[in-house]
């Protein structure tokens, strides 16, 4: 049995059974794979995977098994690396963040560019997606931190870090009938075309369900992932929408205008995502510390030591920009 036999198995877990995928990802042959997976379940003398002519179709159940063991070897021998570059160079790594378009383009600049001022020797790496593709990154072990609401999927196997309460905001034409309103209601939100964040997250779900709620159907005409791209459509007159607060800034967004809405929609919350029992270098959990001073290092090493998830009230709320 080695290292590189757990690494074939649980890459294959990881690419859904393809061998080609598996392979592409390892840089090596779909039979050079298959040989040392066999191997290993000679060793071990139980067939690991199901398979049906050249086709793998399942995880047996000592493969489940086995596939959970291997991932936690492999995570605690990168733990192992760490620690050793931690003594040799502690300024020096890399860190890779997967985060939602939204978090990156308004909430990490500043951030980053704090973070980037004491770790100069730091290779600092975004990665964009949905929750779920979020999720999937930090399983991997393709992002260290993943920073976004919460998934459409269960992720029992990641710790997750209440980190900031976003509110939302009702987004309209700067001429529009709605700023009239003294007060807005769901019903008056209703009788517009309305565009919605993509149902793979929690803010475009949230929004639906307070609309249910209330046993109202709102008009939507449009829904997407990209708060800029939804912010382009309401400009164009095209339909009012539902964003965080943050989203909006008066100066750059002109043409639109903002209207509260914290007494219609709930605050969502964002986590950050991230292998239990993993090490942290210290630049990551400085970076992790910037997010949000309720998570210094032992806070965080309490937390992924824990099968309790914290208490979401530990979220701070994320501040509109200033108008």
């Amino acid at each position: 049995m080695n290292l590189q036999q757990l690494r074939y198995l649980t890459e294959v877990a990881e690419r859904g059974l393809n061998l080609s995928r598996a392979a592409e990802a390892l840089h090596t042959s779909q039979p050079g794979i298959s040989k040392q997976i066999r191997l290993l379940e000679q060793e071990l003398r139980t067939e690991l995977l199901v398979r049906e002519g050249n086709r793998i179709t399942a995880l047996t159940e000592p493969g489940e098994q086995a596939v959970a063991i291997a991932r936690r070897v492999l995570r605690e021998l990168d733990n192992l690396r760490r620690v050793g570059e931690e003594s040799v160079d502690p300024q020096r790594g890399s860190l890779v963040i997967a985060t939602t378009h939204a978090h990156a383009r308004y909430l990490l600049i500043p951030i980053v560019q704090r973070f980037q001022a004491l770790f100069p020797g730091v290779n600092l790496s975004l990665r964009q997606g949905n929750p779920d593709q979020i999720m999937q990154l930090v399983q991997a072990g393709e992002a260290d931190l993943g920073l976004c609401t919460r998934p459409t999927v269960a992720t029992p196997d990641l710790a997750r870090l209440p980190c900031l309460r976003i509110w939302r905001c009702v987004l309209v034409p700067e001429d529009h009938a709605l700023l009239k309103k003294r007060r807005l209601t769901h019903q008056a939100l209703a009788a517009y075309p309305m565009i919605t964040l993509d149902a793979s997250f929690a803010g475009g779900v949230a929004i639906m369900q307070a609309f249910a709620q209330e046993r109202i159907q709102p008009q939507v005409v449009l829904s997407a992932t990209d708060a800029d791209v939804i912010k382009a459509f309401v400009a164009s007159g095209m339909g009012i929408a539902t964003l965080p607060e943050w989203a909006f800034d008066a100066k750059r967004d002109a043409g639109l205008r903002s209207i509260p809405a914290r007494h219609l929609f709930p605050p969502a919350v964002s986590y950050l995502w991230l292998q239990r029992h993993q090490y942290l270098r210290d630049y990551a959990c400085e970076f992790i510390r910037m997010l949000s001073a309720a998570w210094a290092r032992p806070q965080v090493q309490q937390a992924l030591a824990s099968d309790q998830p914290p208490d979401d009230a530990l979220a701070v709320d994320v501040q509109p920009q200033p108008t």
